[in-house]
């Protein structure tokens, strides 16, 4: 894998070689490249309490690494390290299969230093390289954090797992720390908790943390803002704002009263009158995060310090497909599309398999892949400016990063060749012990010929 960090800074440092590029030749100069997108995104999921749940976030995850390239995705934790062999298997997954880097999240509530630097060893042997240093749920016993509570494990907060992470492995990890726009509730509240806030970010970063990814937010001027403050107090590490699609009027209700977030009257006067038709909540909902997703954007205009600008975002995506997949439409960041006359509707039609996965319907080939087009100067491309480009998608294992050769048939799916042939040595030497030959309805065929020719799938009937 890729540490995130190293990433961010690769990808900075090319979009300025194009920037400049295209201030000598000018937008449409024969010598400039095309311009990359203006930002990077990333996905968040959660580890499913069901098998069937999993496999369809499998599914899911896979799908959508393919279709909208993120920079990196990040698997939850649950309270007390409850999802643990959960989350390394989404991690271990979305690494092998969809060849995309992971950021794992990991809280110290109720935690030993043993048990965290069990489980940090665990997703080094993973291949995990970034986590997502938190303090993580309330306190057993309590609904939410209250000023001053600390996790109950022998990492009091999140800074303390900073400082562990760093002395048990020094700069492996890219180490990621949570940020509060308006504030933790277990701050105290005014001028005097905001400022007490950051100085407990900036110990955070200055105790090895490396990027920011903050609590979602509705109000884009308090995050602006929140920016700004960052800035001031000597903070030039990466923020990522952390954006939640709205599902439903009634979930927008619920999420923000227990995290304390407030709703802009731009927000609420949107959605009020439909507040009971989900779907026109959802619709307008991804309005209402693109605009927000322009409005820092356009933010950025202003600064000429590309090492302080706020250029990626980072979805709370609660498992779903659809609301994300139609912003970064909208923002017109996807790698695909199926015509530009298309409609969004269209569009979504070919792009998401929501319903179809829900309702255990199959999904064709072509749906799953949609009709792509190339994005010019995709984030894949970038990191991939200096090696041959391969008709797949580079893994992010360090064992496979550098392979330049692969089978025709090979697919990044679990559902591959190399995943349904995976036991055919153990089920071959079966077959030897019980006969040299092997019978199909129109020949007898030598083993030996099925040995080596192992890529071909044929239909056994009997054994003899």
């Amino acid at each position: 894998m890729t540490r995130i960090m190293d990433k961010i800074r690769s990808r900075r440092k090319e979009h300025m070689k194009l920037r400049a590029s295209q201030s000598i030749n000018g937008p449409d100069g024969d010598g400039a490249p095309a311009t990359p997108p203006s930002f990077y995104y990333s996905l968040e999921f959660f580890p499913p309490k069901t098998e069937p749940g999993l496999e369809n976030l499998l599914t899911r995850i896979d799908r959508m690494c393919r279709r909208l390239d993120p920079l990196f995705i990040s698997i939850t934790w649950g309270a007390n390290g409850s999802t643990l062999s959960r989350t390394l298997a989404i991690a271990s997954h979305a690494q092998r299969f969809a060849c995309v880097d992971v950021l794992l999240h990991l809280s110290c509530t109720g935690l030993s230093r043993e048990k965290l630097a069990h489980v940090l060893s665990m997703a080094k042997s993973a291949g995990v390289q970034n986590i997502l240093a938190l303090r993580g749920d309330p306190p057993k016993g309590k609904r939410s954090w209250a000023e001053g509570d600390v996790s109950g494990g022998e990492c009091d907060r999140a800074i303390d797992l900073v400082k562990l992470i760093r002395k048990l492995h020094g700069n492996y990890f890219s180490v990621g720390v949570a940020g509060h726009p308006e504030g933790h509730p277990s701050s105290s509240k005014g001028e005097e908790g905001r400022a007490a806030e950051m100085r407990h970010l900036k110990e955070k970063m200055d105790a090895g943390a490396d990027f920011i990814i903050t609590q979602f937010f509705y109000d884009v001027h308090v995050f602006l803002d929140y920016v700004k403050r960052c800035r001031r107090a000597g903070i030039e590490a990466p923020i990522i704002p952390g954006i939640m699609p709205i599902q439903s009027f009634s979930s927008l209700m619920k999420m923000t009263q227990f995290c304390g977030i407030s709703v802009p009257n731009s927000v609420s006067e949107r959605l009020y009158p439909i507040q009971h038709d989900d779907e026109a909540v959802k619709e307008i909902g991804c309005d209402i995060c693109s605009i927000m997703c322009r409005t820092i954007l356009k933010a950025n205009n202003d600064d000429p310090n590309i090492d302080t600008l706020v250029d990626g975002f980072h979805f709370y995506t609660l498992n779903l497909e659809r609301s994300t997949t139609r912003i970064l439409i909208d923002l017109d960041a996807a790698d695909f599309i199926t015509s530009r006359s298309a409609s969004p509707s269209v569009i979504l039609e070919h792009t998401d398999s929501e319903s179809k996965l829900q309702s255990g319907d199959s999904i064709s080939h072509n749906d799953m892949n949609g009709n792509r087009k190339e994005r010019a100067g995709s984030i894949s491309e970038l990191a991939r400016s200096n090696r041959r480009l391969l008709p797949w998608k580079p893994s992010t294992m360090e064992n496979r990063s550098k392979e330049a050769v692969r089978p025709i048939n090979w697919s990044n799916r679990p559902h591959s060749y190399v995943m349904r042939t995976d036991d055919w040595d153990e089920v071959m030497l079966k077959l030897f012990f019980a006969s040299r030959f092997i019978y199909t309805d129109k020949a007898q065929i030598p083993l030996s010929f099925m040995l080596h020719t192992s890529a071909t799938t044929l239909f056994l009937h009997k054994v003899s």
